[in-house]
């Protein structure tokens, strides 16, 4: 009689955990990962499907990490707002600079953006930066080149113009209702091939914005999480596996923009 009381016993505890397994399940909240629109080969989507080598990088991690998680994908702005006050807990890929570092924390850098001056090949025009003074370039907010710009004083002899995506810049300039486009180089040579038009870089200035997954000031947890695993794989060689897929003949070590 007690070794069957046992065995009932034994039996309904298993049958609770089973019912309480989905359950838990249900209530585990996921991680909302945001990664922008439009900013191929490193965040875009393919027939509705994140992609990118953000993308793919955050991937790995939560799968190592085992834990949940879903992108959430938006125009940069969105985006960055979402982990500013709280809708989402964490960014993939964002370059790191002073201004955003008061606002979030940010992992070890897994490589270096490199924002350039596009123009379009045929531009006789167009020959050195001074000729683009009082042109419409279409602008790439906190980056490198504008913020120098800024530190020389020169911002201002350009008119610069804000678009909802590094797409759209890129099919301005092509309609030549733009003269240049700053945008990170992979970026702008990825969407020129789509695109099938010729463009050249003006001007290359940029010594290179580390890039990182950001959490919001505070999150201590989730970001000790993401960047031991993080750390793990740039040791192990999958970061650089990804990029390599992503970037044929470039090496995270190096210029990732140099080819």
């Amino acid at each position: 009689m007690p070794y069957f009381a046992t065995y009932k016993n034994v039996l309904l505890a298993a049958l609770l955990l089973c019912l309480s397994l989905p359950l838990l399940a249900k209530h585990t909240p996921e991680v909302r990962c945001g990664v922008a629109t439009g900013f191929p080969p490193y965040q875009f989507s393919i027939d509705g499907e994140t992609t990118g080598f953000d993308a793919d990088v955050a991937r790995l991690i939560f799968q190592r990490l085992g834990k949940a998680f879903q992108f959430r994908q938006e125009s940069w702005d969105l985006v960055f707002n979402e982990l500013r006050f709280g809708d989402i807990e964490v960014i993939a890929g964002m370059e790191v600079n002073d201004l955003r570092t008061k606002f979030f924390d940010f992992t070890r850098p897994y490589y270096y953006r490199y924002d350039v001056i596009f123009i379009l090949e045929d531009n006789q025009q167009i020959a050195k930066l001074e000729d683009l003074h009082n042109k419409f370039v279409s602008g790439d907010r906190h980056s490198y080149i504008e913020t120098h710009w800024k530190e020389l004083g020169t911002l201002y002899n350009f008119r610069i113009i804000a678009t909802p995506s590094k797409e759209k810049s890129m099919a301005l300039l092509k309609a030549g209702k733009i003269q240049a486009a700053i945008m990170p180089k992979a970026v702008g040579l990825y969407l020129a091939r789509q695109m099938g038009i010729g463009v050249t870089i003006l001007d290359n200035p940029d010594p290179g914005s580390p890039v990182a997954f950001a959490v919001k000031k505070g999150n201590s947890e989730l970001l000790s999480q993401i960047e031991s695993t993080l750390h793990a794989l740039i040791e192990e060689g999958e970061v650089e596996r990804l990029y390599q897929k992503w970037f044929p003949h470039s090496s995270t070590k190096g210029k990732p923009d140099s080819r």
